[in-house]
C-alpha cells in the first residue's frame, strides 16, 4: 500500500502544479485521473495491477497535504502501518481515509473527497487521442541541457515550440520569430515522421514531468495537429500526461 500511495503522489503533487486528483477502481483496473488548474496538463494513470483497498470512486485532494505526510520521518521506518478506512454509503463500502501508523503509536489521517465533490471540482478533460507523427525516447543528457538552457530562456518566454529538422526533433525556446533572444536545440536523433506545424508548450510543465520520467521508462510522442504526451512508465503504473498545444 504504502508503495502505491507513495508512487501516486510522486507523480501528481510531486511535480509541483497538480492538486488534486480523482480515483476509480473496480476488480479488474485503478484509473487515476487529474488536471492542473491552468488545463495544460491532463493526467490519464493506470496502475499495473488494481488495488482492491481503493474500489469505488473518490477523490484525493490538497495533495501537498498528502505528500507532506508521507515525508514525514516517522514514517520512513518499516514498520510503518497504512490503512484504507471505508464507510457504509446506501449499503455500500467506500473509501474514505488513509490512516498513517509509526511503531511508536503516532498517526495521522488524511480523508479522501467524496465522488460527488470530486466529480463538481476535479472536471477533468477526456483526451479522445491522436495521430502521432514523432515519438522519442528521451535521454537523461538531453534532459539535463534543456532544464539548464530553461531557466535563461524561461524569463523570456515561458513556452517553447516543436520541429524536425534533417530527422532531429529540435526545440525552439525565447522569442523564436527572431524579435529578441532565442535558441534551439536538438533533443533527439535519426527521429521518424516530421513535424510542418509551429505548437508551442509550457516549457516548465514538460521539464518538470521529464525529469520524473528519467526515473523510469519515459516516451514522449508529438502530433503535428497539436498535441505532446509523455507516458511514463515507474513499474507500479502508467502516466499519460497529455498536453494541448497552446498556439500556432
Amino acid at each position: 500500500m504504502k508503495d502505491i500511495i507513495l508512487d501516486i503522489v510522486k507523480h501528481t503533487a510531486g511535480l509541483g502544479f497538480i492538486e488534486s486528483a480523482k480515483v476509480t477502481s473496480d476488480d479488474k483496473a485503478t484509473i487515476i485521473e487529474a488536471m492542473d488548474p491552468d488545463r495544460t496538463v491532463i493526467l490519464n494513470a493506470t496502475t499495473h495491477s488494481n488495488i482492491s483497498e481503493f474500489n469505488g470512486e473518490f477523490g484525493l485532494g490538497n495533495l501537498s497535504f498528502l505528500n507532506g505526510v508521507l515525508g514525514l520521518n516517522n514514517y520512513q521506518e518499516a514498520e510503518t502501518d497504512i490503512q484504507v478506512k471505508t464507510r457504509n454509503m446506501n449499503g455500500e463500502e467506500v473509501p474514505e481515509s488513509l490512516t498513517f501508523e509509526d511503531q511508536y503509536g503516532n498517526t495521522d489521517q488524511y480523508r479522501f473527497m467524496s465522488k460527488e465533490i470530486v466529480n463538481q471540482q476535479l472536471r477533468t478533460v477526456k483526451f479522445k487521442g491522436a495521430s502521432w507523427d514523432v515519438t522519442v525516447t528521451p535521454t537523461k543528457p538531453k534532459v539535463s541541457e534543456l532544464a539548464q538552457v530553461a531557466t535563461i530562456y524561461g524569463t523570456v518566454e515561458p513556452t517553447f515550440s516543436a520541429s524536425t529538422d534533417n530527422k532531429n526533433l529540435v526545440f525552439t525556446l525565447g522569442t523564436a520569430d527572431g524579435s529578441g533572444h532565442f535558441g534551439k536545440r536538438i533533443f533527439a536523433n535519426n527521429v521518424e515522421g516530421t513535424l510542418t506545424q509551429t505548437w508551442s508548450w509550457p516549457l516548465n510543465q514538460v521539464i518538470s514531468i521529464l525529469k520524473l520520467g528519467m526515473s523510469g521508462n519515459c516516451i514522449m510522442k508529438l502530433s503535428d495537429k497539436g498535441a505532446l504526451q509523455i507516458t511514463i512508465d515507474s513499474g507500479l503504473a502508467n502516466y499519460d500526461y497529455i498536453l494541448p498545444a497552446m498556439s500556432k
